[in-house]
């Protein structure tokens, strides 16, 4: 189902990401944390034993906190005091030394912020060991979602662009918080159509997750209205979405997460 082809708000909101950061940290909203542990947590066996890890475009810095793993490089566009390295994922740049020496990189709810996604990922996979992973989370465009940003006018959706063309910016780069939230549906909806663009990976996971436990949890970057719960209802509702998003998944599913295997 879908609500709109095109939409982009007027005025691109700016995000307050170190007091992101505050809530996270100081843990008053038990919904945000079940959320985020929720995002990140299924990683842990991914990154396993792995020596170098790169998360992409950072935010809050809640990826290595939850997963508690020193191996975890934290860069983003923007460089904050739990930044590891300042980095640009539209022109990403980690010198010769790291060519096929990284085991696994993070993206979590970034994706949508890159201009040229098909450009990153190509960029990704020289630094990429062979069978190295690329970990993602980012938003799916689907009916509720679009409807929240047309209210919420956060950010943007455009389906009428070439998510493919590594030539073409699908966006102009030169604000971080410019976003096409339909680019993980873009993407990967279609799997052999990825596959046949990007040879270099096999899509080893590819699930939709998220709708009450996402609206429910008080915002990661803003702050919302939410009805605190205990883990046990959190555990329903997320059981809740499950089923939803199994039943009707262009309605309501809010995140879609991706693995990514390097095989050449």
């Amino acid at each position: 189902m879908q609500f709109k082809k095109e939409f982009y708000p007027k005025k691109i909101k700016k995000f307050n990401i170190p007091r992101s950061r505050e809530r996270f940290k100081n843990k008053k909203n038990k919904n945000l944390i079940f959320l985020l542990e929720k995002r990140f947590l299924w990683m842990k066996k991914f990154i396993k034993n792995k020596k170098k890890i790169i998360e992409l475009g950072s935010g809050n810095g809640a990826c290595k906190d939850i997963l508690k793993n020193k191996n975890i490089i934290l860069t983003d566009i923007q460089k904050y005091s739990w930044i590891t390295k300042k980095l640009d994922m539209n022109n990403l740049k980690l010198g010769k030394k790291n060519i096929r020496k990284v085991d696994v990189f993070i993206i979590n709810h970034a994706l949508h912020h890159c201009s040229n996604p098909a450009k990153l990922l190509k960029k990704i996979s020289n630094y990429l060991k062979k069978n190295g992973l690329i970990l993602i989370n980012d938003p799916e465009i689907s009916f509720f979602f679009q409807l929240s940003l047309f209210f919420l006018k956060h950010e943007g959706w455009s389906f009428k662009v070439d998510v493919f063309n590594t030539k073409k910016d699908l966006f102009k780069s030169t604000n971080p918080w410019l976003a096409n939230n339909a680019i993980s549906r873009l993407l990967f909806k279609n799997e052999d159509k990825f596959h046949s663009r990007f040879p270099e990976y096999k899509i080893i996971k590819n699930e939709l997750s998220e709708f009450f436990i996402f609206l429910n949890s008080g915002g990661v970057a803003t702050e919302t209205l939410h009805i605190p719960i205990n883990k046990l209802l959190f555990n329903l509702l997320y059981f809740i979405d499950w089923i939803i998003i199994f039943l009707f998944p262009k309605i309501f599913a809010l995140n879609r997460t991706i693995v990514l295997k390097k095989i050449k």
